[in-house]
């Protein structure tokens, strides 16, 4: 198989401290429609139809989008892939669904004694220190974000000087710096 990942250098210690959980939300929102591909599911079906999945996690620091899939999918993969970074959508439709999941991940985590730990941990750090803060979000802490918002966000920390991306393939290397220069060049 071949593969991505992009790396994003924002993450939840990054959150504005009325929106804990804007980069982790952000995270689940990229992967709704782009403007070259417009339906929300067009990446996922691409993905399984040729044999792949996707994935990704919000870290304190960092942001990482990454897939695999088979060798010859793999061109119109990094292409829906860099739509991403390019001209996602952030539909108003999709917000309640993906506030929903992101509250989801959260409940799940609160039966995790190593995630509830985490959060002792940092509940003991000084209240002006960037890391003690609720880093998931919740419906409480996501509830009424504007679209406004996470474009700002995104604008702000979205951007090719704060991206590392790497390819994996049975391509050349010529090859795969082609694409990257043919489907990335366009993040701002």
């Amino acid at each position: 198989k071949s593969s991505a990942s992009m790396v994003v250098g924002v993450g939840s210690l990054s959150d504005p401290r009325e929106r804990f959980g804007l980069a982790h939300f952000l995270e689940h929102m990229l992967f709704l429609g782009t403007e070259k591909y417009p339906d929300e599911s067009e990446y996922g079906n691409y993905l399984k139809t040729n044999g792949g999945y996707s994935n990704a996690y919000t870290s304190r620091d960092h942001t990482n989008y990454h897939f695999e899939i088979r060798h010859e999918a793999f061109e119109g993969a990094i292409d829906r892939f860099a739509q991403f970074f390019i001209a996602p959508l952030f539909t108003p439709e999709f917000t309640e669904r993906e506030i929903n999941a992101v509250h989801s991940e959260y409940q799940k985590n609160l039966e995790s004694d190593n995630w509830r730990e985490f959060q002792l941990t940092l509940s003991l750090l000084r209240p002006d220190h960037p890391a003690n803060k609720f880093n998931i979000g919740n419906r409480d802490t996501l509830g009424g974000t504007t679209q406004e918002e996470l474009k700002k966000f995104y604008r702000e920390y979205y951007s090719a000087n704060q991206m590392v991306l790497a390819l994996v393939g049975k391509d050349s290397l010529d090859q795969m710096e082609a694409w990257t220069r043919e489907y990335f060049s366009a993040i701002e």
